[in-house]
């Protein structure tokens, strides 16, 4: 291969000027015989070789550059040459260079995101362990030991044990099916992410204290599982943020499907906060939000004022499972 492409330059480059340069020996033979006119033709022959294989050495010296750089090797790029060839090399070293600070940068945002993920799953793994300690494991150990003392007692304390442990049982499996729900809502494969955030707005809400107003326009029957998991885990996590830091009476959740964008608005009327991005990245459960809805190719933003409450403002590609809406791009 490299010798074919020499093989060419010199067809291309010292034939001609060969060629040119008997063409004009002979024309100044038949012109003239004087041995000064031929002396400078055969000086012009030599330095048009001469300027010719020079040409040569330096696009042979900018192909090999740009072989290292389609082979990864800054390293090996050597910038020589003068005029413009110098500047293509000095060119392609400067585009190489900065490719590779773009790759290193993708590959630190690569690891960022995964260190976010597997920090997102460690919190809810904990989360789910204190829930099955804390709630689940101590309303089994108060059936167990109603149900012990109810069998020292009469008949009707015996009845009346036995009554108060099917009522815990029954918190208890409440208590489980609550827990199953917030791993991953039955009613998210059954009824669709409008449904979904719908009941989780009016039952958080009602937990919570709040007033918990939900609203859709635009149809999202066939948008993908992914999405619609994803966008549950960003709403949830919305309103646990509220529940917990911002005294809020009025929680509003708008979900919008416009052409191929979805966009999810969670605001409040709460005490609200100085934004501050260093603040917000170091908040686990804003940059969980951010992480996911950049796994969804979306944007994220907050809005929040101290005693203005604050918004939540997502906007991701609608995507479908099996790709045939018109205005998927890529589901």
């Amino acid at each position: 291969m490299k010798n074919q492409f020499i093989k060419q330059l010199y067809i291309n480059f010292v034939l001609p000027s060969l060629l040119i340069s008997l063409l004009l020996a002979v024309l100044f033979l038949k012109l003239t015989a004087s041995l000064y006119i031929l002396a400078f033709a055969f000086v012009l022959l030599i330095l048009l070789v001469l300027v010719s294989i020079r040409t040569i050495n330096y696009i042979e010296h900018l192909r090999r550059n740009l072989i290292n750089i389609e082979n990864g090797s800054l390293a090996d790029i050597d910038i020589k040459g003068k005029g413009v060839f110098a500047e293509l090399n000095t060119i392609l070293a400067n585009i190489f260079d900065r490719i590779r600070t773009q790759e290193d940068e993708l590959q630190r945002e690569k690891l960022r995101r995964l260190r976010s993920v597997i920090d997102g799953q460690d919190q809810e793994r904990n989360r789910l362990a204190r829930e099955l300690h804390d709630g689940i494991g101590q309303s089994l150990i108060a059936v167990k030991l109603q149900l012990e003392n109810a069998e020292t007692q009469n008949y009707s304390m015996m009845r009346a044990g036995i009554d108060s442990a099917k009522n815990m049982i029954d918190n208890t499996i409440e208590d489980v099916r609550r827990v199953c729900n917030a791993l991953l809502p039955a009613a998210l494969n059954e009824f669709g992410i409008v449904s979904t955030l719908r009941a989780l707005c009016s039952e958080l809400g009602s937990l919570a204290g709040f007033i918990g107003v939900f609203e859709n326009e635009g149809s999202l029957e066939r948008m993908s599982k992914k999405s619609q998991v994803y966008l549950y885990r960003i709403a949830q996590e919305a309103l646990n943020n509220i529940a917990k830091h911002a005294r809020a009476t009025q929680v509003v959740m708008k979900l919008t499907r416009e052409n191929n964008i979805v966009t999810l608005q969670v605001s409040d009327n709460g005490k609200g906060f100085i934004f501050d991005p260093v603040y917000v990245a170091q908040r686990n459960g804003l940059q969980n939000m951010r992480e996911r809805t950049q796994l969804l190719q979306g944007e994220f933003s907050i809005k929040s004022e101290p005693g203005s409450g604050t918004a939540i403002l997502v906007s991701i590609p609608y995507k479908t499972e099996n790709g045939k809406d018109q205005t998927d791009i890529g589901g």
